[in-house]
C-alpha cells in the first residue's frame, strides 16, 4: 500500500452554522511501529496493533498506515483552515516527501475552499506535516504565502521553541514554512484559549509541542473537537499513557492526552485527529477509550 491521495474524502460534519470538511493530502504506511512507540514492549505493541488491525497497520504490524490531513470551516462569510499538510516542492534539496506529488490543493478547492478564500489558517502545531502548504514557490521562484488573503496563527510556545532565539535552532521547514510568513507580516502568534469566531475557538494542549493546540467548533447543541496530534495512533486510545516519540514531552502528553479524551468522551463530540484516516465519538470503555464511527448521526462516513 503506498502512500498516496485517496481518491475519495471523508464527509463533511455539520455543526450549527459551521461546516467541518476533512481534507487528506496522503493515506499509507508513514512510520515504523516500534520506532514510533519505543517505550512499548515489542509484544505488548503487537497486541495493540493486532487489535485495531490492517486499516492502521500493515498486516506484518511493521508500520503505522497514517493519515495527514487538514480540515476546513466553512461558515457565513468565514472559510478558515487548520492545518496545511505536507505541502509541495520548494527550494531544491527542501522539505517534502520523495516519491509523492501533493494535490492537497486542488482537493481543498473541491471541499469549497479555493486558496484566495482562505482567510484564516491555523497550525496546532509546527511539525513539517502540519504546516507544509502554508507556503509555495512564486513566479520569481521566491517562498510565498499559498493563501493570500490569510492571517496564519501559531502557537508563542511553538514559535519560541522552534524559532525563537532561546528556542531549537531554526530547522528546514521553519525556515521555508514559517518565515516567510512572519517577513511578510502575516503571521500572528496566539497564547492562551482564543475565539477565532461565535463557536471556534483554539484550546491549548501541549506536550506533543509546546503549544499544540486543538480546535473547537459548536453550535445549536453539536461539538466537534479537531485534535491534532493528540493521539498518532488509535492504540493510545486504549493507553492514553503512551506517547509518541515525536512528543516534545512525552508525559506532558499524556496527561493532557488524558485530560482532553476525559473531557470530550460520551458527549457525542465529534473526535476529529489528524493521523486518523477517520473520525468518530468518543466513548470511556472502562478505564480506557473507543472511537464510535459508525451512525449516520454523527455525520460520519
Amino acid at each position: 500500500m503506498p502512500i498516496s491521495t485517496p481518491t475519495t474524502q471523508p464527509a463533511p460534519v455539520v455543526v450549527g452554522r459551521w461546516a467541518v470538511v476533512p481534507v487528506i493530502d496522503a493515506v499509507g504506511p508513514a512510520m515504523q511501529a516500534r520506532a514510533a512507540f519505543p517505550a512499548l514492549p515489542p509484544d505488548e505493541l503487537t497486541a495493540l496493533l493486532n487489535e485495531f488491525g490492517d486499516a492502521h497497520s500493515t498486516s506484518d504490524r511493521g508500520q503505522l498506515i497514517l493519515a495527514s490531513q487538514g480540515f476546513v470551516i466553512l461558515g457565513p462569510g468565514r472559510v478558515i483552515l487548520v492545518d496545511t499538510c505536507l505541502g509541495g516542492p520548494k527550494v531544491p534539496g527542501g522539505t517534502g516527501m520523495r516519491g509523492f506529488s501533493s494535490r492537497w490543493l486542488a482537493s481543498l478547492e473541491a471541499a469549497g475552499a479555493p486558496a484566495e478564500t482562505v482567510d484564516t489558517v491555523i497550525n496546532t502545531h509546527l511539525h513539517h506535516d502540519h504546516v507544509g502548504w502554508n507556503t509555495r514557490l512564486g513566479d520569481d521562484a521566491a517562498l510565498t504565502a499559498t493563501f493570500p488573503a490569510a492571517r496564519y496563527l501559531v502557537a508563542r510556545a511553538d514559535y519560541e521553541h522552534f524559532a525563537g532565539s532561546s528556542g531549537t535552532p531554526p530547522q528546514r521547514h521553519i525556515e521555508e514554512c514559517i518565515a516567510p510568513l512572519d517577513r511578510a507580516g502575516v503571521l500572528e502568534q496566539v497564547a492562551g484559549k482564543v475565539r477565532i469566531d461565535d463557536g471556534v475557538r483554539l484550546v491549548p494542549a501541549p506536550g506533543h509541542t509546546p503549544g499544540h493546540m486543538v480546535v473547537e467548533v459548536s453550535g445549536d447543541g453539536r461539538r466537534v473537537l479537531l485534535a491534532g496530534d493528540l493521539i498518532h495512533h488509535p492504540l493510545q486510545l486504549r493507553r492514553p499513557d503512551v506517547s509518541a516519540a515525536m512528543c516534545v514531552d512525552p508525559r506532558l502528553s499524556a496527561a493532557t492526552r488524558l485530560e482532553v479524551l476525559d473531557r470530550y468522551a460520551d458527549t457525542d463530540t465529534v473526535f476529529l485527529a489528524s493521523h486518523l484516516p477517520r473520525g468518530g465519538v468518543l466513548r470511556r470503555d472502562g478505564d480506557a477509550f473507543l472511537l464510535e464511527t459508525e451512525g449516520p448521526r454523527h455525520g460520519l462516513i
